[in-house]
């Protein structure tokens, strides 16, 4: 039998035993607090594998659990950044079923006046509802409050920078190192991903047909560089043709390569096209220091390892190259992706249209 009383600060409690659990419910009123209670109760009578007892903090592990064989390695360590680093150090004592709206936009906004990026917020609010979700789904609470809060808008804080192609000519003319050399050239000339460029094994490699498949990347688990057969997408699966002056340097390349392992004690032999010191994955942050230091030489200080990706479907969008053929190169897992990311390019393709038109009509 549920016990009413009021407390010295003029609210009032009840008190009740459910599911041979004692619960409190408080209330400015009488009314308020009896609501409360019956809310409970009714919640509780409903939903199967209802728990009230269970934590944020409490429920991650389980998620992360479940998640695990339906994700890459790479996915599931952003997983846990974001839980330990964002969600759990604000909410993470909260029960499930007692977070509110408000709560969930008030962790967005400390994030934001944070100076936190809005594609990071915006994984936050993704991480936060992909938790609660799994656990209505599990009835262990009634309603997810997470997707009732707007998720926060993207907001773009700088433009990408691309090179020319004469820019291009000029970063690839002032790379001695001939591997450096090979590695620029086939990031420009394919727009792989770098983690795609350093994953890239030689059985990939079809000097016949002019291709490269990508089936597997380098990642980044803890602090461990592996090679993952898992990629960003399905899409990100795919083969890509590449010109024959690229090809031929790769020919090139992989005498060079094959020299280093012929020379090297004790070499790891995973097949990479390019490999590090001993054959073993090279640190992608090292490709990226390098692209920067090149970029640096040619007065592109701003320009970054994965400008090589953007720089590729700049210069085939200025061609005039299909957005479809373009999304099938990148690897994106939609058309609208690559129209997003390329719309402020789509101006050029208009004044083209309206020259050959011209010309036609004319």
């Amino acid at each position: 039998m549920p016990k009413l009383k009021k407390r010295t600060d003029g609210r009032y409690t009840i008190t009740a035993t459910i599911n041979g659990k004692r619960k409190y419910f408080y209330g400015r009123t009488r009314i308020e607090a009896q609501e409360k209670c019956d809310a409970y109760e009714k919640q509780s009578d409903n939903i199967a594998n209802f728990n009230a007892d269970i934590t944020i903090a409490e429920w991650a592990p389980e998620w992360l659990h479940i998640k695990e064989p339906t994700v890459s390695p790479v996915t599931m360590d952003s997983y846990k950044h974001i839980i330990d680093n964002h969600i759990l150090p604000l909410i993470g004592n909260v029960k499930l079923c007692e977070l509110t709206v408000i709560m969930v936009r008030r962790l967005l906004d400390i994030k934001l006046e944070k100076n936190l990026s809005s594609r990071t917020v915006r994984y936050i609010y993704t991480v936060l509802n992909a938790m609660v979700k799994q656990a209505v789904n599990d009835e262990l609470i009634g309603k997810n409050v997470v997707s009732k809060v707007q998720k926060p808008k993207l907001v773009k804080t700088h433009e990408m920078v691309t090179l020319s192609a004469d820019e291009v000519k000029k970063f690839l003319s002032i790379i001695k190192n001939e591997e450096h050399h090979a590695f620029f050239k086939l990031a420009f000339a394919s727009g792989l991903r770098r983690s795609e460029l350093l994953g890239l094994a030689w059985s990939n490699v079809d000097f016949k047909k002019q291709t490269i498949t990508v089936e597997q990347t380098v990642i980044r688990v803890g602090n461990d560089i592996i090679l993952s057969k898992s990629t960003k997408n399905a899409s990100s699966k795919r083969s890509v043709k590449l010109d024959t002056e690229t090809m031929a340097e790769l020919k090139k390349h992989s005498i060079t390569v094959k020299k280093r392992m012929l020379s090297t004690y004790e070499w790891i032999n995973n097949d990479l096209v390019f490999p590090g010191e001993k054959g073993n994955p090279t640190y992608p942050t090292y490709a990226s220091e390098l692209c920067k230091k090149y970029a640096a030489a040619i007065g592109k200080p701003a320009f970054s390892m994965h400008g090589t990706r953007h720089t590729h479907a700049t210069l085939l969008i200025e061609a005039g190259v299909n957005f479809k053929v373009i999304q099938t190169r990148l690897g994106h897992a939609s058309f609208n992706e690559t129209m997003d990311t390329y719309s402020h390019l789509t101006p050029i393709l208009e004044y083209d249209a309206v020259d050959k038109l011209e010309k036609i009509l004319s």
